[in-house]
């Protein structure tokens, strides 16, 4: 039998690295050469809209990218599109809409995005993980969660950012292993329309004719970008078949 898998990302607090880190799995996972889609439930729609202007330009869109349903909708186009793929991401909206409640219905793991400070870690886990277990409570089954600590400082662990941890340890709240960083590659991939894959070609050609210390330390930043990005890939993969060895 085919291992299908739903992943959600939801954080009711905008400015988590929510959407961002669904357009990086999905990437990721693309490259390794499973087949992605991405529902996009945000209302702000901006991987749609990502999506639809490299279409416009004639550029390439390694997964397929599917607008807002109506919520009666919702069950049946989920069901529909992770009979068709091998991973389908579901962009969250953050409110308590119902539309999110039917997403989380349907979900193998859902990603919990947040930056390491305390009061943000403590509302949005608070809220987010609320929100799941309450839906895993209607639907009478257990739904997967963990949370990922994005935005964070690349060069080392916080002290905040280590209290947090600590704090979603000691109340049994799992959290994944490694961390986004904030990096000046990530913001580029919806200001300019690009994937993560592209930057290295891109980087070589803006800095033609410029020093090679001033090109290593831009070409350094994105190969630390695409590195972080594939170990936070692997580790939500292995949240997955982790779960679904359980």
């Amino acid at each position: 039998m085919v291992r299908r898998y739903v992943i959600t990302f939801a954080n009711p607090m905008g400015g988590s690295g929510k959407t961002t880190s669904g357009m990086l799995l999905a990437e990721q996972i693309a490259l390794s050469g499973g087949r992605v889609s991405i529902l996009d439930l945000d209302p702000n729609a901006n991987i749609l809209a990502w999506s639809e202007s490299r279409k416009a330009d004639g550029r390439d869109v390694p997964f397929s990218v599917y607008a807002r349903p109506q919520a009666e909708d919702t069950v049946e186009l989920i069901d529909q599109l992770s009979g068709e793929t091998d991973y389908l991401i579901i962009d969250l909206e953050g409110s308590k809409d119902q539309i999110v409640t039917f997403a989380l219905s349907r979900t193998d793991l859902c990603i919990i995005p947040l930056d390491g400070s305390p009061m943000e870690a403590r509302q949005a886990a608070a809220a987010a993980v609320r929100l799941v277990q309450t839906t895993s409570s209607m639907i009478r089954a257990p739904i997967a969660y963990s949370l990922l600590f994005t935005r964070t400082n690349a060069a080392f662990q916080t002290t905040d950012e280590r209290d947090v941890r600590q704090e979603m340890e000691i109340n049994n709240i799992p959290t994944l292993p490694t961390r986004i960083a904030k990096r000046a590659p990530y913001t580029r991939i919806f200001r300019d329309g690009v994937l993560l894959s592209e930057l290295p070609g891109i980087v070589t050609d803006e800095h033609e004719g410029k020093t090679a210390s001033v090109t290593d330390k831009a070409m350094k930043q994105v190969v630390a970008a695409i590195e972080n990005a594939r170990d936070y890939a692997q580790a939500v993969i292995h949240a997955l078949t982790k779960e679904r060895a359980a």
